[in-house]
């Protein structure tokens, strides 16, 4: 004869009971209320939880992309690349769309190239002769003014607190630091004096304004202080000069010309004459002083 075997499963309220018998309870407590110190206990317990760490890890791992990008952005918008023509120099700058600066001697023009393509703005001072690629509004900012272009030509003269354009093809936009502002076409010339009032000049000489770009210097009626300053800015010399009255000067001269040759053609014109005191100084000497 086989004999059935019944397997029957504890009841767990049973079990527990059963449990509660064996323990010794201490204090003189219930179980009822030693089960809910235990619950309690389980409860204050820190429960380290999988989704959480995830969580943590998500937010250090967005933390790391936010600042990468940042770093981007802060390299994009301003990283500034700067082009300098030292005296006795002239360079030419090419800029991220194609657009070129020819820089006349001790200029500089700084721009942000990872942010042209969002901003074609620069920064200048000197003398430069602009040709700009059709595109998005293109500004040139000084101390003194802003040229605003979309696609044309033109020549910015930015010495001290003296600022003029030539406006050569196209149309300029010209803003002094009080916000005037005029349009020039070609073959206009704007000035703006320390004031930031802007004086217009209708058909104004363009070659002259540019001549530089060749090598030549066309000056007409202008204080012969400034033209010793353009010559020691094309050969990096210093010229000493004591003026017993204010001179002007009307001619022209090339920068192929050795320094001596030029001094000494400007001098003549006034009835003076130079001596060289060292390998980069002059000084002009007039004929009262000889005497």
């Amino acid at each position: 004869m086989s004999e059935e075997i019944k397997h029957t499963e504890p009841d767990f309220n049973d079990e527990v009971s059963g449990f509660f018998d064996k323990v010794d309870i201490p204090y003189e407590k219930s179980k009822d209320e030693v089960w809910n110190q235990l619950a309690e206990r389980m409860e204050k317990q820190p429960v380290k939880s999988g989704k959480i760490m995830l969580n943590t890890r998500m937010v250090m791992a967005l933390a790391a992309v936010a600042l990468v990008l940042l770093s981007v952005f802060s390299v994009m918008r301003f990283y500034t690349e700067t082009v300098r023509a030292p005296r006795g120099q002239h360079l030419v700058a090419t800029l991220p769309d194609g657009s070129t600066v020819n820089l006349n001697a001790d200029s500089k023009i700084s721009f942000h190239p990872f942010w042209w393509r969002f901003s074609r703005t620069v920064k200048f001072a000197g003398e430069g002769f602009f040709k700009v690629q059709k595109g998005k509004k293109f500004e040139v900012v000084s101390n003194v003014g802003t040229t605003v272009v979309v696609g044309t030509s033109f020549n910015i003269y930015n010495r001290g607190n003296a600022y003029k354009v030539t406006c050569v093809t196209g149309k300029v936009k010209v803003i002094s630091t009080t916000r005037e502002e005029v349009i020039l076409s070609p073959d206009y010339h704007a000035e703006v004096d320390e004031n930031g009032n802007i004086v217009v000049y209708k058909k104004y000489p363009v070659e002259q304004a540019v001549s530089w770009v060749n090598n030549m210097f066309v000056f007409t009626s202008v204080s012969l202080p400034e033209v010793l300053q353009e010559i020691e800015l094309q050969y990096n010399i210093h010229i000493i000069f004591h003026p017993s009255r204010d001179y002007f000067y009307t001619g022209f001269f090339s920068r192929d010309k050795q320094p001596e040759e030029v001094i000494d053609l400007l001098a003549k014109t006034f009835g003076f004459t130079f001596v060289k005191r060292s390998d980069n100084e002059y000084e002009i000497i007039q004929a009262a002083a000889r005497e």
